[in-house]
């Protein structure tokens, strides 16, 4: 692993612990993550969604385990999350096999192609929402 992989595996861990807990916190009725009550700066000013708006409410569904809430709010958080898991769970497998000798397992590298994926997933979002505002309010 060169030390691009090694960052973006311990990112890796921060994000999904972090997630994780929320889901534990959320489910124990510990932390109930509905409406936190944050409007849009931008929505509240234009009229019109930012490429952001749904984000907050994604990750709520994502801890919940509505996959399907998730992507109508923010496709982008499941994007994340899974692609973050599909890298953690890869090379710590890998990490793990190298340890015990057994097959070597080839490293999953972090390419650029992802951070561009998920800016076309954010723009495509960002562009239906707005056409669907638009064609609503008509």
């Amino acid at each position: 692993m060169n030390s691009i992989d090694k960052a973006f595996y311990v990112i890796s861990l921060i994000l999904i612990g972090g997630l994780i807990l929320l889901a534990i916190l959320q489910a124990s009725g510990v932390l109930l993550l509905t409406d936190l009550g944050f409007p849009c700066s931008f929505r509240s000013v234009t009229g019109y969604y930012c490429p952001g708006c749904g984000g907050t409410h994604a990750v709520c569904a994502l801890a919940a385990g509505n996959l399907a809430a998730c992507v109508k709010e923010h496709a982008f958080v499941l994007y994340t999350a899974a692609g973050l898991l599909l890298y953690l769970v890869w090379n710590s497998v890998g990490i793990l096999a190298k340890k015990r000798g057994s097959v070597k397992i080839p490293v999953m590298h972090f390419h650029t192609a992802y951070i561009y994926i998920g800016i076309a997933i954010v723009l495509i979002q960002w562009i239906i929402k707005n056409i669907l505002l638009v064609i609503h309010a008509a």
